[in-house]
């Protein structure tokens, strides 16, 4: 039990030092929270956090989702639950464990993959924003990294907001990738910088890292253009994509995270040590829009629901 002990202290102090920051007090008397993981909290602490002006929690999710041989099967999940620490310790929130009751789209044909319908996701998503939101929690926001969870993620907090008119943040972490701010930190970069890469930074903010899978053939530079469809149909699911949206499936391993690197050198130091800190400023990117989510929801509620009357030219002139 002792050792026990001694691990959780050291995995605590790393994740400490990998955020950057030590764990802000939350009143001038109150002691600082041992972690930011709700799983990992007594309830009195959660309770604790809360009447010291706490009101943050972010919901991460995403699949088990098969990723080819580089990807492991829950890199949705881990991305935005590391994403989902990193706010937490820079804008004083909590985290809810991640959530893998989602959709998994395409890779349904990898083994291991279990896919759950979208309502289902949808379901499981608002029934914990909700309950986290009665508790105490005026501010709550789902996280995903990327589709397919997307879906269900847009259409819970859409849902959520028709059913109390109660505003809950959907954040996406691939939409922060996006950023030119962002972008310019890897350029040049001689890889592809995607997914491979960003799950081995997101297992080391979360404290679960491991070794590079097929470390020697990720590190091999690859065309990014692999084909994720037959050759015989890609030329027609692609057409399809470009001006709407058509089921598909993954034929081959590679066509899914087949073109992914990770443990490369880039000026002078680990894609992976760049990836962790592309993640801080991602985290750094996202803080603005949780102030206004603060300041949506004030005003909302001083605006109450009412139908629209028109004002303009109501005598016609």
């Amino acid at each position: 039990m002792c050792q026990r002990m001694k691990l959780i202290r050291r995995r605590n102090l790393v994740q400490a030092l990998i955020c950057q920051t030590a764990l802000p007090r939350l009143g001038s008397a109150g002691p600082p929270l041992p972690t930011r993981r709700i799983d990992e909290m007594t309830s009195r602490e959660v309770e604790l956090y809360l009447k010291g002006g706490g009101d943050l929690a972010f919901i991460p999710f995403g699949p088990v989702s098969g990723h080819g041989v580089f990807i492991p099967m829950g890199m949705h999940a881990h991305w935005a639950n590391a994403l989902s620490l990193l706010l937490a310790e820079k804008a004083n929130g909590l985290v809810f464990p991640a959530t893998f009751t989602c959709f998994a789209g395409a890779t349904r044909t990898f083994r291991g993959t279990v896919s759950f319908p979208i309502e289902e996701q949808v379901a499981t998503l608002k029934r914990i924003a909700r309950t986290l939101h009665a508790a105490g929690f005026r501010r709550t926001v789902l996280v995903a990294g990327i589709n397919p969870e997307d879906t269900g993620g847009i259409i819970a907090a859409r849902e959520l907001f028709d059913e109390s008119e109660v505003p809950y943040f959907y954040l996406q972490g691939s939409r922060l990738l996006e950023v030119p701010e962002i972008k310019a930190m890897y350029a040049g970069y001689p890889g592809n910088f995607g997914e491979t890469v960003i799950e081995m930074a997101s297992l080391r903010i979360l404290g679960r890292e491991r070794p590079i899978p097929m470390a020697e053939w990720a590190q091999e530079l690859k065309p990014s253009g692999y084909l994720d469809q037959p050759v015989e149909i890609a030329d027609d699911v692609h057409r399809m994509r470009r001006v709407g949206a058509v089921g598909f499936r993954y034929f081959e391993e590679k066509q899914h995270g087949g073109a992914g690197t990770a443990g490369i050198m880039f000026k002078g130091r680990s894609d992976i040590d760049l990836a962790v800190e592309v993640l801080h400023r991602c985290a750094e990117l996202a803080l603005p829009a949780l102030q206004s989510l603060a300041h949506y929801q004030k005003w909302l509620a001083d605006h109450p629901t009412e139908y629209i009357k028109a004002t303009d030219r109501v005598e016609g002139k």
